[in-house]
């Protein structure tokens, strides 16, 4: 029997037993920043992942061009999600710096949430931003 492994350097097997997985066609991508949005946004990804309606996705592997684990970018599945905390936007650039167009995005402060430099952030707050999501066709 031959060993699977990663084309990611993390040298495990991939797949759900490795890396988080589910049906969804799409993927979302997170900001994860040093603030309240950029944990909101990756909680808010985690949410959509666990509510079936995209698949995680990793932004540092995006990042750092070695998306083995997961899934990978790809350009030819419908419209990926990037869920930004702030307009400064980190997330988008570095998809756009690497040529990649096939998403949709969100910045966590136009949905209505305050940046702040904390991160704590009310428990209601992931559900009414899946809402704002949904409304919004995501």
């Amino acid at each position: 029997m031959t060993e699977s492994t990663c084309s990611c350097s993390c040298g495990t097997d991939c797949g759900d037993q490795s890396c988080v997985s589910n049906s969804a066609p799409s993927s979302v991508y997170a900001c994860a920043g040093a603030s309240n949005v950029g944990i909101i946004s990756l909680d808010l990804a985690k949410a959509l992942h666990t509510a079936d309606r995209y698949k995680m996705g990793c932004s540092v592997c995006v990042a750092v061009g070695d998306c083995g684990c997961g899934d990978a970018f790809d350009e030819t599945s419908p419209k990926d999600l990037l869920i930004d905390g702030c307009k400064v936007g980190c997330l988008k650039k570095i998809f756009d710096k690497l040529g990649k167009t096939n998403y949709n995005h969100v910045i966590v402060t136009q949905l209505g949430v305050k940046k702040e430099p904390v991160f704590d952030y009310p428990p209601e707050l992931i559900g009414d931003l899946m809402t704002k999501l949904s409304g919004k066709g995501f």
